[in-house]
């Protein structure tokens, strides 16, 4: 069985959602984390998990979405959240610097106290970082993390920045731009195979006008298919250890 430890399918409407939901059955993925970008989403996660058994739910707020509702008490919101069974993550969360990004300083500080929540309920945690690799990785030995499970989400960076995030003990995530970007293929073959997981990111892409197109679930297969390659191991072993380090992360 595949994990696919970060999504948006939250943001699917029902017709698309179903279907998406049964191509992931064919590629024999059976759990798909819908991660929250603010409590509202959050709870449209939550929801969302109740009806659909292949869906388990990360609660957390995007940095780039931290002005977009009211965010009064966010930490109480998310606490109580988290309570729920089917809530096995805070995510999506991080820093992410671009020109119309929320403050750096109210950024760390969201960050920073959703690591801690994190810390505080034992609940692994996957990250968002965009031009921000310094800045990430300061709050994180801030928060001291290495004792739960954390996951760099849609990896992207060099493999410098890759051991300093091994060295904190997080995972590796990486998605679909991995099967285009040899550079980036590159870092992940110099990376040990137990500490990578993979992940769609999928959302509803409308902008596709073949429905076909759009990045689902059923995608990690091709993941799997150019770390086989990649690694030179059998298809079989990387399923199982992506499995099993999927599993890790979210003790199950």
């Amino acid at each position: 069985m595949l994990i696919d430890i970060h999504t948006h399918v939250q943001q699917f409407n029902k017709e698309d959602l179903d279907l998406l939901i049964h191509n992931s059955k064919i590629a024999n993925v059976g759990i798909i984390i819908a991660a929250g970008t603010t409590i509202s989403d959050s709870e449209k996660s939550l929801l969302l998990s109740k009806q659909y058994e292949e869906i388990y739910t990360a609660v957390g707020i995007h940095p780039q979405n931290i002005l977009d509702e009211n965010t009064d008490n966010y930490l109480e919101k998310l606490s109580k959240l988290i309570k729920y069974p089917k809530v096995i993550m805070i995510s999506e969360i991080g820093i992410d610097i671009q020109k119309e990004s929320p403050e750096l300083s109210l950024q760390k500080e969201f960050f920073y106290n959703q690591l801690i929540l994190a810390k505080q309920n034992n609940l692994p945690v996957a990250f968002h970082v965009r031009n921000a690799e310094e800045e990430a990785l300061e709050i994180i030995k801030l928060a001291n993390i290495q004792n739960i499970k954390s996951v760099a989400h849609y990896f992207l960076g060099s493999y410098d920045y890759a051991k300093k995030l091994l060295e904190q003990n997080v995972f590796i995530s990486i998605a679909k731009p991995f099967l285009r970007d040899e550079e980036l293929a590159e870092v992940i073959k110099k990376l040990p195979l137990d500490q990578i997981v993979i992940e769609t990111d999928s959302y509803p892409q409308y902008f596709k006008k073949n429905r076909q197109r759009w990045t689902e679930p059923k995608d990690l297969l091709l993941i799997i298919d150019k770390l086989s390659k990649l690694k030179k191991r059998d298809p079989k072993f990387i399923f199982e250890q992506i499995e099993k380090n999927s599993k890790n992360i979210l003790g199950l």
